[in-house]
């Protein structure tokens, strides 16, 4: 009995979708080499996780001096959790993440859904030939 290899046991559409679902948003398009629908939905995302992580390194560089400053005056106690409070609202009470949130969701649906359904007519073609 011979078993069958991955790459018979995974349609194009199983593929493009678990892409997009599991690496990023718009992944399973570049993966079919719709490059532009992949953009789609991949450049959104991309632009929430970017102003998110602008925000955090923000707020972690005020953090970087605040300690500073009190490392000069002599106190080398470090608060965890102010750290990680701050942090943590850096990210998550950000102004991006209220909306960001959405966007991120959306493309990310939309993207597995888009995946999958280019991954399908990439099947049939093959099956017609």
């Amino acid at each position: 009995m011979t078993s069958a290899k991955p790459s018979e046991t995974f349609s194009q559409a199983k593929r493009a979708a678990i892409l997009s679902a599991t690496i990023f948003p718009g992944a399973g398009l570049f993966f079919l080499r719709h490059y532009l629908r992949g953009c789609i939905f991949a450049l959104p995302a991309a632009l929430v996780i970017i102003m998110l992580f602008k925000n955090l390194f923000a707020v972690a560089f005020k953090l970087n001096e605040e300690m500073a400053a009190e490392i000069e005056k002599g106190n080398l106690a470090i608060d965890i959790g102010h750290m990680w409070n701050s942090l943590h609202g850096a990210m998550f009470t950000s102004p991006y993440w209220e909306q960001g949130k959405w966007i991120l969701l959306a493309s990310w649906i939309l993207s597995i859904i888009s995946s999958y359904f280019a991954g399908k007519k990439a099947d049939l073609a093959k099956h017609t030939e």
